[in-house]
């Protein structure tokens, strides 16, 4: 893994997120607003790319901790941070252990491993948000609200993961170096 590219793709990921995304933002009735998570599309297409299941932690834990430090905690609140990168690398081991059974290249593929990761990811975050909030009874009163709204958010995000892959397989040669043991397009094939 190139590390400096990557940690722009991360910034710009952010970015993105947090200004232009909110245009792909909608209400969920009494659920509350509905956004993608691009940063789970980038954490899934590396855990596809990439051999090493370390580096591969390493690039999920990083993407969680961009998305924790631009959460905020809500109105007088501290911003937990932790609970997204821990739920990054829970969800990116899964994703990166069934990957095999998938292939990588298929959209459908893509969106089903995506869905698989928004899942874990978002249930876990709003588990441990419940369990660590202030308020007990209000939080465990709106917590199946929460977990709706990440499974919506999860359906939101894997709908968009086929385009974010496609994109991201343009800028591959800059995040990814190529790896032994992996022929280029066009070269190398053996039949």
């Amino acid at each position: 893994m190139r590390w400096i590219p990557f940690v722009i793709l991360v910034y710009l990921v952010i970015l993105i997120q947090t200004t232009l995304g909110r245009v792909l933002t909608f209400s969920g009735g009494g659920l509350g607003m509905i956004g993608p998570d691009l940063a789970a599309i980038v954490a899934v297409f590396i855990a596809l790319r990439l051999r090493d299941g370390t580096e591969v932690a390493i690039a999920a834990w990083t993407l969680g901790l961009a998305v924790d430090l631009t959460t905020p905690g809500g109105v007088g609140l501290v911003t937990a941070v932790g609970p997204m990168s821990l739920g990054y690398c829970l969800a990116v081991s899964a994703v990166y252990r069934t990957r095999d059974a998938f292939f990588r290249e298929r959209p459908a593929s893509q969106a089903m491993l995506t869905l698989m990761f928004c899942l874990i990811a978002h249930a876990l975050w709003v588990s441990l948000q419940t369990v660590f909030a202030q308020g007990v009874t209000r939080s465990w009163g709106n917590y199946g609200e929460a977990l709706v709204q990440a499974m919506l958010l999860s359906a939101y995000t894997a709908v968009l993961a086929p385009l974010g892959c496609w994109v991201l397989t343009r800028c591959e040669r800059i995040l990814i170096p190529v790896q032994a043991g992996r022929a280029r397009r066009g070269r190398g094939r053996t039949w």
